[in-house]
């Protein structure tokens, strides 16, 4: 084992001043270690740490910003709506600034959420620019991953596992939808309404609910209407846990656009 002696000396820092510096030797040596100022060291010390911080920061900001452009990427957001924000959304009624805020708290409180959201009522009112804008919101400001697809759509993936050929079992394809930290199923109520469907639907809100993953249903139909379409077990899965039900009922932007 090699043994080391410590010892002190004074020196003289053209920055510091007079200091006492640590030295060392090994025992059977005569040539002590050259002395350096404890302040200089304490500073190159502290100006490294910096250094390796901001590094790990610039990292983390670009992992980020990577997450973001792929979360951005693969939103499947539809290119009309991609630019949508809150701050664009122009409500032209108290109902719809009532929306617009109650959208913007479930953007900004997602981090701890995991109710769901359904946004239904008449066209043209502004629904899916909010989902939309939900959307952007969860990647951008919490870097969580959404997808924004047709309810069809949705049930389509789960009905062609019953094709022979198909690669994936009805359930691989319902657990496929917790990729997701947001899923937004759009136009709910364009398709058959059969029971199959109704279970099909049921199956991917309920695969998510149980995983506390919150999806967001947007619908052109009123709230009896829509419950009769999609069935009482995918509203009351929806409304679970503070779910919330925006209707809107108020006349259509595309022929009273905001000034």
């Amino acid at each position: 084992m090699i043994a080391m002696e410590e010892n002190t000396t004074a020196l003289a820092c053209e920055k510091h001043g007079a200091q006492t510096a640590k030295i060392w030797r090994l025992t059977d040596s005569a040539d002590w270690s050259p002395a350096r100022c404890p302040e200089c060291l304490r500073e190159q010390e502290e100006a490294e740490l910096a250094r390796k911080q901001e590094q790990e920061r610039k990292a983390g900001v670009q992992a980020r910003e990577r997450a973001i452009a792929r979360h951005i990427g693969e939103c499947m957001v539809p290119l009309r709506f991609a630019g949508d924000t809150f701050d664009t959304y122009h409500p032209t009624c108290p109902k719809g600034g009532a929306a617009l805020e109650t959208c913007r708290r479930y953007a900004e409180g997602f981090a701890t959420q995991s109710a769901g959201l359904i946004l239904c009522g008449l066209a043209g009112t502004g629904k899916t620019h909010l989902a939309c804008s939900i959307v952007s919101h969860v990647i951008r400001h919490h870097g969580k991953s959404a997808r924004f697809m047709k309810t069809a759509q949705a049930v389509r993936v789960v009905k062609e596992t019953y094709s022979r050929n198909s690669s994936l079992t009805e359930q691989e394809a319902i657990t496929s939808f917790r990729r997701f930290d947001l899923l937004v199923l759009d136009e709910v109520g364009v398709q058959f309404g059969s029971e199959a469907e109704k279970n099909i639907l049921f199956e991917i809100i309920n695969e998510r609910y149980e995983n506390l993953l919150p999806t967001i249903l947007i619908s052109n139909l009123a709230v009896p209407a829509l419950e009769s379409f999609v069935g009482e077990r995918v509203i009351d899965r929806m409304r679970e846990n503070g779910g919330r039900v925006i209707v809107f009922d108020w006349p259509s932007y595309r022929n009273n656009p905001p000034a």
